[in-house]
């Protein structure tokens, strides 16, 4: 197969790899523009010459970079010595939510067991020793990330405070469409996990913004995207339940009490997720 002459290379976290898998999958765009995603959670100092050296960076005609605060990194500055001289950048902030999962905190069991359950729970991980029933347990944990529940309000302008810190690095701004929606849809399956109405957004927004795309296709290709993300589901492979008191005191109007949460192979409740949490319990296998 011949090498594409144009690619689009994302710099990102993992909401990249959506990116890029939509970009693929485009049928306008496909035979003239490639996308190429590398993780920037992952990538490692070998990895400059093994797997994106010049011979990956040939073809690079855009980059979609995702900001991120604070100094930067010896990885990022790597890859800006590495891009061609012509090369445009788009840069574009992360999608996050840390209020809608507020007991995010330490978890001891993670150390040696990072991928189990990666997106921690403070109160769950407290009970993990609590010799009780199941139903017991889970009154427990009720009982007590009551009592602890944060000032969620407070949680959500410290959350709005890093967007705008985010789209002020940036060439799009996700801020204020975030907090015109996220009370009523589903925009994250995790605090940093985001389903398939964030990943239409940003798509639209890098693609309106790349020179590379003439303006007359943009319809197309917005048609393109919705077509191809209609029924997906964005990145709900981790979907970790939401607390019935979160939604409850930010009013998220799409929050179902009864809904199934999907854990990899699993649809779990939100009680059967805490019950397994709580026990470490392998779901592999």
């Amino acid at each position: 197969m011949a090498t594409l002459a144009r690619s689009i290379l994302i710099y990102a976290n993992c909401q990249g790899e959506e990116l890029q898998q939509t970009g693929c999958a485009m049928p306008s765009l496909a035979g003239r523009l490639g996308f190429k995603w590398i993780p920037l959670h992952l990538v490692t100092g070998d990895d400059w010459s093994r797997r994106y050296g010049q011979d990956f960076m040939a073809d690079v005609a855009v980059l979609w970079e995702q900001v991120e605060t604070g100094p930067p990194s010896e990885h990022r500055e790597e890859l800006h010595r590495r891009l061609p001289g012509d090369c445009q950048i788009v840069r574009f902030p992360p999608f996050s939510a840390l209020c809608l999962w507020p007991f995010a905190g330490n978890d001891p069991r993670l150390a040696d067991d990072p991928a189990r359950y990666p997106w921690s729970d403070s109160v769950a991980a407290s009970l993990a020793t609590e010799d009780l029933p199941d139903e017991a347990l889970f009154q427990r944990y009720l009982a007590i990330s009551t009592e602890r529940m944060p000032d969620l309000e407070r949680r959500l302008r410290l959350d709005i405070a890093r967007w705008r810190a985010s789209d002020a690095a940036s060439d799009i701004r996700l801020t204020a469409w975030v907090e015109q929606r996220f009370r009523r849809i589903k925009l994250f399956h995790t605090a940093g996990h985001v389903t398939a109405a964030a990943i239409t957004f940003l798509m639209r927004q890098l693609l309106q913004r790349t020179a590379l795309i003439p303006r007359a296709s943009l319809v197309t290709l917005h048609d393109e995207i919705d077509m191809l993300l209609r029924h997906h589901e964005g990145q709900d492979f981790e979907s970790v339940p939401l607390h019935p008191l979160v939604a409850e005191r930010l009013g998220l109007q799409f929050h179902d009490p009864n809904a199934l949460y999907r854990w990899h192979g699993h649809q779990w409740s939100f009680r059967e997720y805490i019950l397994r949490y709580i026990h470490w319990a392998p779901y592999l296998g």
